[in-house]
């Protein structure tokens, strides 16, 4: 094969990786062909390499994606949070929290105390957690629910609210 159709191939494989959203195919093609011409990766081996990088791509467009629809105020993770900063609390339950384990079990986790103790950080950095995981989430403060749920009440649709 000459150059000429080399070259022209390749462009058509790019505009084929194009046509499919492809991206991140797109963006490491050349690299993955140069460990395949210097023979340091097989074909299937390339072909792993390359469709790894899309998946972990549309993986993290995933999770973006949940977690804007959770509308969390902010984005956090208990690694950012200070435990020093409020010794009365728990850092090994916290941690256990992190596992996701109490939805497996059907429980629920409520965070009570005063302004400023760091309630929402932990509960967004355990919402973005499930999100990693690919767990629905929904925030909302207490107040704010409340409000929702009298004015569905006063609407006839409360039965409907809580579904």
């Amino acid at each position: 094969m000459n150059e000429t159709t080399t070259n022209s191939e390749y462009q058509r494989l790019v505009s084929h990786l194009t046509y499919l959203k492809m991206d991140m195919m797109i963006e490491h093609l050349d690299e993955v062909l140069d460990q395949i011409s210097g023979q340091s990766l097989s074909f299937v081996e390339a072909l792993n390499k390359l469709t790894q990088y899309e998946i972990d791509r549309k993986e993290i467009n995933m999770i973006n994606s949940m977690v804007k629809v959770a509308g969390f105020p902010h984005r956090r993770e208990l690694k950012d949070f200070d435990f020093s900063f409020q010794p009365s609390i728990n850092k090994e339950q916290i941690m256990d929290f992190s596992t996701l384990r109490f939805l497996e079990n059907k429980e629920n986790i409520v965070f009570l105390g005063n302004s400023g103790v760091g309630k929402t950080h932990m509960a967004v950095s355990l919402g973005i957690e499930a999100a990693k995981k690919r767990n629905s989430t929904y925030f909302i403060k207490c107040h704010d629910l409340i409000q929702q749920l009298r004015k569905a009440n006063e609407e006839n649709r409360l039965e409907n609210r809580l579904k």
